[in-house]
């Protein structure tokens, strides 16, 4: 069994480094985000991004999050990363932000979708140590550290049961509740951006930012 390892001052260079190493070499981590702990792999891996469904017991055609270290990265991914958009992302990201964006077409990654999804989700995460990660790993492939259906998990003891099948497990201690992320997309009139989820930002935030920012209509 994969034996989690307390993150520490001390050794978190050196945790970074082992997740790095497990990551590239295929294999699911854990590693805590806001409020609950997840699974994160190479998004550019299929074999390890089923891994990762399978572990939640996702259902087929479930899509993986998608995770990167700096709001630059996104434009290498996205088709519509518009001048909105990177207003948005720069006052927000990192933090409790996603967005639901069309991806490049010559993309060679399958989020789980079988590349059939117009859009894809995407955040830069503010916690530290999995943002460390970010900045030398390129995108990953990320989901909740639960089985499918349940809430965050914010005790990495409550997913020793997955832990013999993953490459390392960094413990932060029990996580803080907090709000879910805010979700952003493209309206459906294909112009403008809704928010199809509020959470941590609230509509009026998003509007200082970008006036036009609306929610979907009934």
């Amino acid at each position: 069994m994969t034996e989690t390892v307390k993150l520490t001052t001390r050794n978190k260079t050196a945790l970074r480094d082992r997740s790095l190493v497990a990551l590239l070499q295929g294999e699911v981590v854990v590693v805590a985000g806001e409020h609950g702990y997840l699974y994160i792999c190479d998004a550019f891996n299929p074999t390890a991004v089923i891994r990762l469904h399978q572990l939640r017991g996702d259902a087929l055609g479930t899509a993986a999050q998608v995770l990167i270290g700096k709001v630059t990265a996104v434009s290498g991914l996205a088709t519509d990363f518009d001048s909105d958009w990177q207003k948005i992302a720069n006052a927000f990201w990192p933090g409790l932000l996603t967005i639901q964006l069309a991806p490049q077409k010559a993309l060679n990654w399958d989020l789980g979708d079988g590349r059939t999804l117009t859009e894809f989700a995407v955040r830069v995460p503010q916690r530290e140590f999995l943002l460390s990660i970010l900045l030398r790993s390129g995108p990953l492939a990320a989901a909740s550290a639960s089985l499918a259906g349940q809430p965050p998990i914010r005790d990495i003891t409550e997913v020793s049961a997955s832990l013999s099948e993953v490459g390392v497990a960094i413990n932060e201690g029990i996580l803080p509740e907090g709000p879910v992320s805010t979700v952003l997309r493209t309206a459906k009139s294909g112009t403008g951006i809704e928010a199809s989820r509020l959470g941590a930002i609230s509509l009026a935030q998003l509007q200082a930012v970008v006036p036009t920012i609306s929610t979907p209509k009934p």
